[in-house]
């Protein structure tokens, strides 16, 4: 717009009178310093240079404004515009209005100046403030326009980074219980492979189930869908417990829940699992899921912790734990881990139990809620 401005009026010059040799350099080179002033006033990126030299850059765009104009008269009437528009992006309120409408007003008094009429000396003022204005609006829409995009992009980061992080917690609460799983069965196949093949096939025919499962739940994974039955969970920690060697009770209500709830009661039994296989010795293991007051409620507790889990799990950042009270939280629920006055480690959730939706993982109802695991005759942990 500016250019266009320029080359009118340096046409109203050639037009108007037969210009000197100075006239024409004094034009082209108050323009060319006029048009860089204005492009680093303009520019979304010389945001910084302008918060530091803003000032002095606008006095020096107002100094190469005025005195060509007394010169060249209406061929650089357009200019003064564009100083209004800078001042509107320089300077703050208040004073960014009293430069708009004293360049305004310099305007008038310079075509007052030069001879001009009345009707010409408030053209030239509205003029100077209607294309102050469109500079003004112009840059902060660019501007407005470069902030979109940034937000944009940073949306796009922080869901790539979360799906990320989802796909980390997936993984490591899916299989961080499946591998403990195999790894515990497979030392059972080894040593049972001599002793007990009928019983060494039935274990290994388990692993091979876990390890479906397993490859399952990766897919599942990756597509961003994965959904889990509480009771099933329950139904596995219990045989695979059992088979590590603890006494294991069970005491599911079988409450109709939510898909979400279910998943992540689920996900709180497979941790707890995987932390008992891997970090404890463990011989009891008491897991109960209740109704209470209008909440849910999952108590697992196992006996044998390491006399320093206190110690661990306040030095602890992140990991299984820290998953499972995010996941807690996005249903409106809480989640504790802590040693107990009994020496028991218990993980204890509960969340609202609110049956709306599908009860997914509801399965058929066995004669008692209670189930329970001894340790196999000739099992070694």
């Amino acid at each position: 717009m500016q250019s266009a401005v320029a080359v009118l009026g340096f046409l109203n010059l050639l037009a108007g009178r037969r210009p000197s040799a100075p006239d024409i350099v004094l034009y082209l080179a108050a323009f060319v310093a006029v048009f860089i002033l204005q492009a680093v006033h303009c520019a979304p990126r010389a945001e910084r240079f302008r918060a530091r030299h803003g000032r002095r850059t606008l006095a020096l765009q107002a100094l190469l404004t005025y005195a060509p104009l007394l010169a060249l008269g209406l061929t650089w009437a357009g200019m003064p515009g564009f100083l209004a528009g800078s001042a509107l992006l320089i300077l703050e309120p208040p004073l960014s209005f009293a430069a708009f409408g004293v360049a305004a007003a310099l305007t008038g008094l310079c075509a007052m100046l030069a001879g001009q009429q009345p009707l010409g000396i408030a053209i030239g003022v509205l003029s100077c403030g209607v294309n102050g204005l469109m500079v003004y609006g112009v840059t902060r829409m660019a501007s407005w326009s470069a902030e979109v995009r940034r937000a944009r992009d940073e949306v796009a980061r922080l869901a790539v980074e979360g799906e990320r992080l989802r796909v980390a917690r997936d993984l490591h609460d899916l299989l961080g219980y499946s591998l403990s799983a195999i790894t515990l069965k497979g030392e059972l196949v080894a040593r049972l492979f001599d002793k007990d093949a009928a019983r060494a096939h039935a274990e290994l025919r388990e692993v091979l189930d876990i390890s479906r499962q397993a490859l399952a739940d990766v897919r599942c994974v990756a597509n961003g869908y994965r959904q889990l039955s509480l009771t099933a969970e329950l139904d596995s920690a219990a045989r695979v417990l059992s088979t590590a060697g603890l006494a294991v009770e069970v005491h599911d209500e079988r409450l109709p829940l939510r898909e979400g709830t279910g998943t992540v009661l689920a996900t709180v039994v497979r941790e707890g699992v995987t932390n008992i296989l891997r970090h404890s010795a463990a011989q009891r293991c008491r897991i109960a899921v209740t109704r209470t007051a209008g909440r849910l409620v999952l108590d697992m507790a196992s006996d044998g912790i390491p006399a320093d889990t206190e110690a661990r799990m306040a030095r602890r950042t992140g990991g299984g734990l820290d998953n499972l009270a995010r996941r807690l939280e996005e249903i409106g629920g809480t989640f504790r881990a802590y040693a107990d006055e009994e020496g028991w480690f218990r993980l204890f959730a509960e969340c609202p139990a609110d049956p709306a939706g599908p009860p997914w993982n509801v399965s058929e109802s066995s004669p008692s809620p209670w189930r329970s695991g001894r340790r196999p005759a000739g099992s070694v942990r």
